[in-house]
């Protein structure tokens, strides 16, 4: 039983750690949704298979820092 409760603990610190991340990650995100097409992305990142690829991560090496 008190390895549950040392497993859940430890969930929760690290929920609290990346919560952070998350809530710029979806601030980001809105930020991309109202200020870009969604065309223009989509042209950008659906065509091609290196290509599209190579440009997403560019997009997201960023993010976490």
């Amino acid at each position: 039983m008190d390895f549950f409760v040392k497993v859940l603990n430890e969930s929760r610190h690290l929920l609290l750690d990346a919560a952070v991340f998350i809530l710029f990650g979806l601030l980001v995100s809105g930020l991309f949704r109202v200020f870009l097409n969604p065309n223009s992305i989509a042209r950008h990142l659906c065509n091609g298979r290196f290509l599209s690829v190579f440009k997403a991560a560019l997009i997201g090496v960023p993010i976490p820092l």
